[in-house]
């Protein structure tokens, strides 16, 4: 019975927290646009060009009918990071005032084996995005053919990040074991030729391979309403697996991130008041990986993030393609900008996506809890 009662109070706390963060990040979000607004933070000039530097053809046309766009300003996604970090840092600095208040450990959910990865995760991820969407809002656009800061050197960014993630699971954590549906691949028990040692080190490259791999879908942010309407659904999926496991602050975090998320949704939704920008999706979505990793969930994201999958595989594959072979796989990259170019509206476009982001979560969601 006690252990009843102490998880209907996780239960109402996660939900609770979910509540708040919607509630605050909603009160702030027109003091936030009417700052971007004032900073004229949005992009100068209409993109006409790809990221591999040949003009755009398919979708300078629809820049070009949705020029009001232009004038939206960027970095919506602010409201989402910084309302979880306030909400996280405020109940932390409760603990320390009042650490034996047993309310206060309860209501905290920054715990170093928890939270500490997944919050330095959003913080410095945001970070990097901020600094490229200021450099889009720019006069000169950035030093990025397509806008903003130069591809290589956001990859940089992004593997420097991913190898200290990927170092602190290894060397702090102890992470060597690979878990997919009831198989576990234990990296430790694997041994090098010539008694080098074991292979326990993979789990660095691996983890840095999911975190870039999760980071090239933020090219979904691209239609009103479609980045955050696909990615919470998939937030839910981690947080109820997060709570199934027993990570009571991970599921926590998360909900905090959801409220803060359709909080920025509704602002967001046509005619959109702000943009996610690089700030947002960078931290959203290395994220939702490290706490992929954290809880054992790798094989999950990718299911869950079906739509995040397509949208990253088919910018790749177009990309390769003209380089390769000198001819477009898809009228438009990526794949959302191939269905607006096929005649879908954009309400049609990011509105099924929301489904199918739904759908495959819950699917997501069910496969993890059977193979708990």
């Amino acid at each position: 019975m006690a252990d009843n009662t102490i998880l209907y109070l996780e239960i109402a706390k996660t939900l609770t927290y979910s509540a708040v963060s919607f509630l605050l990040a909603l009160w702030w979000a027109p003091l936030l646009i009417k700052l971007l607004n004032w900073a004229k933070f949005w992009k100068k000039k209409t993109r006409e060009v790809a990221s591999t530097g040949e003009d755009l053809v398919v979708t300078k046309k629809f820049y070009q009918e949705n020029e009001g766009d232009r004038l939206v300003p960027r970095a919506g996604g602010i409201l989402i990071w910084v309302t979880t970090l306030v909400l996280a840092t405020f109940f932390w600095i409760v603990l320390k005032i009042e650490p034996t208040s047993k309310v206060s450990q309860f209501l905290n959910f920054v715990s170093r084996q928890e939270t500490f990865i997944p919050l330095g995760t959003l913080f410095f991820g945001s970070m990097i995005g901020l600094i490229d969407d200021a450099l889009v809002t720019m006069e000169g656009g950035g030093n990025y053919k397509a806008g903003g800061l130069k591809l290589s050197y956001r990859l940089i960014f992004i593997s420097i990040l991913s190898l200290i993630i990927g170092f602190w699971f290894h060397f702090r954590l102890d992470f060597h074991k690979i878990y997919i549906f009831n198989w576990i691949l234990d990296l430790q028990q694997l041994q090098m030729p010539f008694n080098m040692g074991s292979f326990g080190w993979l789990i660095i490259p691996i983890i840095i391979l999911v975190l870039i791999g999760t980071w090239s879908s933020g090219i979904i942010d691209g239609l009103d309403g479609l980045a955050a309407g696909v990615i919470i659904p998939i937030y839910l999926c981690f947080a109820g697996l997060s709570f199934a496991r027993g990570f009571y602050d991970i599921a926590t975090f998360l909900m905090v991130m959801v409220g803060a998320t359709c909080a920025y949704l509704w602002f967001n939704i046509s005619p959109a008041k702000f943009f996610l920008g690089d700030t947002g999706a960078v931290g959203l979505l290395l994220t939702i990986a490290v706490v992929s990793v954290l809880i054992n969930y790798i094989y999950i994201l990718p299911i869950a993030g079906f739509i995040l999958v397509i949208t990253s595989l088919s910018a790749v594959i177009q990309v390769g393609s003209k380089k390769i072979f000198k001819k477009k796989v898809f009228l438009a990259a990526p794949f959302h900008h191939h269905l607006e170019a096929m005649g879908w509206t954009r309400s049609q476009i990011t509105y099924r996506y929301w489904l199918l982001s739904i759908l495959t979560s819950s699917i997501a969601l069910v496969i993890g809890l059977i193979f708990k």
